[in-house]
């Protein structure tokens, strides 16, 4: 007797029970080797206090006895970890006050910066990429590979400066637009952060309609009666999908981290800067901190995109 197929929902049961796994042990690994890495690396984390004159060597040691930083290092990083799993990051070293609300303060310029360039990102790489893959063989369709290949090549850091630049000549033209090179203005730094990845995936929504375009399964789709433009595109378009989800889910959790650089361009508040200040003071529990967030958000929205990826294309349920 043949065996019943697995149901879709199993499958995707499958994917997400599998990833879940990989993301906790993800987690762990980035939480250990921040742990060891900045104290081996950088040495006595009062190290900077002492350095600053922040503090006395009396008060140091007093703090370095009530923070438990002169047990053992396996001793530390134990406590560490069940107080990470009681929801405890520690205390930063230089104000005392409980990490988690340090980076609460921070995280939210710097969501919104990251869910705006992550618009842009797919509203410009969308464009680019239809045009360049559904109209190949013309100038328009020339010009917006060759865009989607320039946003590629350009760093962050240039693509901010040159944008600020260009809205600093317009201001000066017309004053109206001044207002969108202050350091509160969203637009131009979510511009900035979004064209860094919106080549990439115009490059993969290109390269995904050339094929399908050519592929039988369109070839018959026509033949059905499809029409061409936007259903015949969009017939083709569909297997390319999976792909794009799991690029823009990458994107998401980088994009968090490209913000270190726009936030500085831009002089805007967020966890990128707090990122930079901490290391540069040495503030390690505020780093370890931020590298967790780091990870989670990496490692969640994996798990969401191969979810997605799944129930977008039946073939990767069959594979789970």
């Amino acid at each position: 007797m043949v065996p019943p197929a697995p149901r879709p929902a199993a499958g995707a049961l499958s994917v997400f029970a599998r990833r879940l796994g990989l993301a906790l042990v993800t987690l762990w690994a980035a939480v250990t080797l921040s742990f060891f890495g900045l104290r081996l690396a950088a040495g006595d984390p009062l190290a900077g206090l002492l350095s600053q004159g922040l503090a006395s060597p009396q008060q140091a040691a007093e703090l370095r006895e009530r923070l438990g930083l002169a047990d053992p290092l396996l001793t530390q990083y134990a406590r560490y970890l069940t107080g990470l799993l009681q929801g405890d990051l520690g205390r930063s070293l230089y104000t005392q006050r409980p990490v988690g609300e340090v980076i609460a303060e921070q995280a939210g310029s710097t969501v919104e910066l990251a869910i705006a360039g992550l618009g842009m990102t797919i509203l410009i790489g969308a464009i680019l990429g239809l045009v360049a893959g559904s109209r190949r063989s013309t100038a328009l369709g020339s010009g917006a590979s060759a865009a989607a290949g320039l946003a590629t090549a350009l760093p962050v850091a240039l693509t901010g400066v040159l944008i600020l630049w260009a809205a600093m000549a317009v201001g000066r033209a017309a004053p109206a637009f001044l207002p969108l090179t202050r350091s509160d203005s969203l637009l131009l730094p979510a511009l900035a952060l979004g064209i860094a990845s919106a080549g990439a995936l115009a490059r993969i929504l290109e390269g995904g309609l050339q094929e399908n375009l050519e592929a039988p399964f369109v070839l018959a789709a026509r033949a059905r009666g499809v029409r061409r433009g936007l259903p015949l595109i969009w017939h083709a378009l569909r297997p390319a999908l999976p792909l794009a989800i799991s690029f823009l889910s990458l994107e998401a959790a980088l994009l968090l981290g490209g913000t270190v650089v726009t936030e500085t361009v831009f002089a805007r508040p967020g966890l990128g800067r707090l990122l930079v200040n901490s290391i540069l003071d040495g503030d390690f529990p505020v780093v370890q901190g931020l590298v967790l967030v780091a990870a989670a958000v990496y490692t969640l929205t994996h798990v969401a995109a191969d979810m997605a990826a799944a129930f977008a294309d039946p073939r990767l349920r069959d594979e789970a």
